[in-house]
């Protein structure tokens, strides 16, 4: 590219700066990642005397190497173009259907839930891999057939089909939750494809009658339903234990919280601290300061999206990203609104911070498939390029230093 048409090019780039999108994502994920690394070490700790017979760490270990394999995806996964995520996007949405199957088959069922593999001595959710892997197909299917949604018949299409295989395979095995984080990522992906509100309001419909169903087909879904809805005559050692120690957490956090480590819920009173409560064990200890952290790191996220989605000129950047947004942002609002009582238990992790290395290493890889996104937003590779890296820097600093 000659030195002319990179002035146009940058000159044509939206207005504002066009790495902010890259350095909000990277400075909302490290949040969220140290405080959630320092939550598990405090939550799981005691569960890990339990279990090891005298080591604190065995758990928050498995969390350090899952955060280490996580991190590499994002760094690995930053640095591919657009055109990769393209390329990959159909096989890894085909992988995860097969793991998909195969939870249905020889999978292990946790809290009347069957979305677990067993390899070796650790588990495996292959209903992580299905929402980076549908993200990324809708954006490529919907990118090529985004001008032909306004018929019925345009859209029983790729994308559609995806959606509904993939959302039935993670029903069949009963994850509500997980569930309702897909069709939010559909919903999101669609929207931004430009499919008409007619449409969006069938859906509804449908999908309205298809919870009912869903709802008295369960018992579990059933008693979690009564509890949110009638939680002031539930057993408070019993049905109601889990939401009523949540609400006691962040109530006695207060402002400044009781400090790192000291949680007094995490010992056996809140169930699953670490992973759907622990944005309850963040207020305890970190107080209402921590939580707002949390949320102004998750704002942080929704808006580099944003900005994903009303800059990029690719369509299959800007369906992607919506899609993943809403994977990201969408799952945090609905573990957020469970702890704080606004939502019925849906045992989804809250992203990026409870335990579990499948949710984790995933994650940071949808982190750094929006990275990538952001690193070919218009103006952002001539920025980058202009910017020396910090081991340069770095070098320059030493430098300098030894002359003087």
């Amino acid at each position: 590219m000659t030195a002319t048409a990179s002035r146009r090019t940058a000159s044509s780039a939206p207005p504002g700066s066009p790495v902010t999108t890259y350095y909000l994502l990277a400075v909302a994920s490290a949040l969220l990642v140290v405080v959630g690394l320092a939550v598990v070490l405090s939550s799981t700790a005691n569960l890990s005397l339990q279990r090891s017979g005298g080591n604190p760490f065995t758990l928050f270990m498995i969390q350090a190497v899952a955060l280490g394999i996580g991190t590499t995806a994002l760094v690995v996964g930053s640095r591919m173009p657009v055109t990769f995520w393209k390329r990959v996007a159909a096989p890894l949405l085909l992988v995860s259907m097969v793991l998909l199957v195969a939870v249905v088959l020889v999978g292990e069922a946790s809290g009347g839930n069957k979305n677990w593999i067993r390899v070796g001595p650790v588990t495996f959710q292959p209903s992580e891999v299905s929402k980076l892997g549908l993200a990324l197909f809708l954006g490529v299917a919907l990118s090529v057939s985004r001008r032909q949604l306004t018929t019925l018949k345009s859209l029983i299409a790729p994308a559609s089909i995806a959606a509904v295989i993939v959302l039935a395979l993670v029903l069949w095995g009963r994850d509500m939750g997980t569930a309702l984080v897909i069709v939010l990522m559909v919903a999101a992906a669609y929207w931004v494809a430009g499919m008409p509100i007619r449409y969006f309001a069938a859906a509804g419909a449908v999908g309205l009658v298809g919870v009912f169903a869903l709802l008295n087909d369960g018992e579990s879904r059933g008693s979690r339903i009564d509890v949110w809805l009638n939680s002031e005559n539930c057993d408070p050692q019993g049905a109601c234990m889990q939401t009523l120690h949540g609400t006691w957490a962040l109530a006695s956090g207060g402002l400044w919280g009781l400090g790192p480590g000291m949680s007094r819920e995490k010992w056996g009173y809140l169930p699953v601290a670490d992973s759907d409560f622990i944005f309850a064990i963040i207020g305890e200890e970190y107080g209402l300061v921590g939580t707002l952290l949390m949320l102004v790191a998750f704002g942080m996220v929704a808006i580099a999206v944003n900005r994903l989605v009303r800059r990029h000129r690719d369509p299959f950047v800007q369906i992607a990203a919506a899609g993943l947004g809403a994977w990201i942002v969408g799952q945090a609002c609905i573990n957020i609104a469970v702890v704080v009582g606004l939502a019925p238990v849906t045992g989804v992790p809250l992203p990026l911070v409870s335990s579990g290395g499948s949710s984790l290493i995933v994650s940071l890889a949808a982190i750094g498939v929006l990275m990538s996104f952001a690193r070919r937003e218009p103006g952002a590779p001539e920025a980058f390029a202009a910017r020396p890296s910090v081991v340069k820097r770095s070098f320059a600093v030493i430098a300098r230093g030894r002359r003087g």
